[in-house]
């Protein structure tokens, strides 16, 4: 049987766009963007994980020792991220190294619920470390995502945060050896995020590459690899940065002073320095969304996995407060020319409190995965 491809991506967009929580991934872009040899099928919930999965036969097999290729996998990731803005340039090998090797040990010594995940989650040692804060950290640094400075700027800073993720894990390879399934990536090959990226993103920076990446290349193929399978994601860091007093993620942020509301009460959270910055930050409803996707692309050009990419929608900006379904598509194309693996939430403005200048957000529940 067959459907209109056309009707179809309308459809789903208009869901999308009313609903706010159909979330999409580009699996092609996953499966090319990767050090995986091994297929990828999905993502988790909040879009930014991208591992290998397996079916199991029986409930049996879960419970049993790894013994063989034909048993499924689950994948699991373990999260953390550094807070740009904090961590300077002198600094940030350090800061790599020491969260990369928190988060390593983190998988040593927790306690796993069944044996095989143990043994496929040790094998791989897939981890995410992102970003969170950029919003904070471009307005005190007066810069736009809606510039050529501005997205100048992101690409430097994603190009440091993968080179010294590398480094570190290349570091802890030598000290602790490479993981044990570095076959099923393309590390032992010399693989590195520079090879197989989109190249649409360089159209939308002018920004040459600062860090040694063949120096590093060489490093790693005389050891065989790195400590890990993958080493960057960015998730939502949701809970995290009321913790950290942070904007959260690679997101602009939506007022200047929101409730967030979660299952444990509403929390007053203003965004850091606002009473100084409140002139250099950008409101995430005044940002094209191509602003936002190029942003987007330019920290994907540098992550093995993916990111918890947000969109947002002022309806007052349309007549009749409709968003007409060209946008949607063009959207949705300019994502994948760009080389985005997945999209998030759909925000729309609304709920606006009485206060003005704040609004009230739902704090995201729905991945525990992505608390850290």
């Amino acid at each position: 049987k067959y459907v209109n491809a056309t009707n179809t991506l309308k459809t789903l967009l208009k869901q999308r766009q009313d609903t706010g929580r159909i979330y999409i991934h580009w699996l092609d872009e996953m499966n090319t963007h990767t050090p995986f040899t091994d297929k990828i099928s999905q993502s988790n919930l909040c879009k930014e994980i991208m591992l290998p999965t397996a079916g199991y036969e029986d409930v049996i097999s879960v419970y049993s020792d790894y013994s063989s290729d034909k048993v499924g996998e689950v994948a699991l990731c373990f999260l953390s991220c550094p807070v740009a803005g904090r961590v300077t340039e002198e600094e940030y090998e350090d800061v790599a190294y020491y969260s990369l090797l928190m988060v390593d040990n983190v998988i040593d010594i927790m306690e796993y619920p069944f044996k095989q995940v143990e043994h496929t989650v040790k094998a791989r040692r897939s981890v995410g470390i992102g970003l969170t804060n950029l919003a904070h950290d471009m307005a005190k640094r007066g810069l736009s995502y809606k510039t050529l400075e501005g997205k100048n700027y992101m690409h430097r800073l994603a190009e440091m945060h993968s080179f010294y993720l590398h480094k570190a894990s290349l570091r802890l390879a030598r000290e602790k050896g490479v993981c044990d399934w570095v076959g099923k990536t393309k590390y032992a090959d010399g693989w590195l995020p520079v090879d197989s990226y989109n190249k649409n993103v360089d159209l939308v920076h002018t920004q040459d590459l600062r860090f040694d990446w063949e120096g590093l290349r060489k490093e790693i193929l005389e050891v065989g690899g790195i400590r890990n399978s993958v080493l960057e994601a960015t998730p939502p860091a949701e809970s995290s940065s009321q913790a950290s007093e942070t904007t959260n993620s690679l997101y602009p942020i939506r007022e200047g002073v929101v409730l967030k509301k979660s299952g444990s009460g509403i929390t007053i959270f203003q965004a850091p320095d606002w009473d100084t910055l409140k002139g250099s930050y950008e409101m995430a409803w005044d940002i094209p969304t191509k602003d936002i996707i190029d942003c987007y692309a330019i920290f994907q050009k540098f992550h093995g996995q993916g990111i918890s990419g947000d969109l947002w929608t002022d309806y007052s900006k349309y007549l009749d407060e409709k968003v007409p379904v060209s946008e949607m598509l063009t959207n949705f194309f300019y994502s994948t020319k760009m080389g985005l693996k997945t999209w998030y939430y759909q925000n729309s403005k609304a709920g606006i409190s009485e206060k003005e200048g704040s609004s009230i957000e739902s704090e995201d529940d729905g991945c525990e995965s992505c608390k850290m």
